[in-house]
């Protein structure tokens, strides 16, 4: 599994898919969203994971999808 540049979540969208919970997570920089499925069962360190190992996702698509959680800078 490769990792993708380092990088702090701006804003999560979490949906309920088959067999548990799938994020899309923008970060405070890129020209990408990452999508991914919650596997640690803690909200922040899914987060993470996605950020850190998520597949690309369109930027353009991710910023229209109603917000589960906004981060602030300081926050992550």
């Amino acid at each position: 599994m490769s990792e993708n540049k380092a990088n702090k979540p701006k804003q999560v969208s979490w949906f309920n898919g088959c067999g548990g919970r799938i994020g899309v997570v923008v970060g405070q920089t890129g020209e990408h969203a990452y999508i991914g499925a919650a596997l640690r069962h803690d909200e922040d360190a899914d987060v993470a994971h996605i950020l850190a190992y998520g597949a690309k996702f369109p930027l353009a698509a991710a910023l229209l999808l109603p917000v589960s959680k906004h981060y602030s800078p300081e926050e992550s």
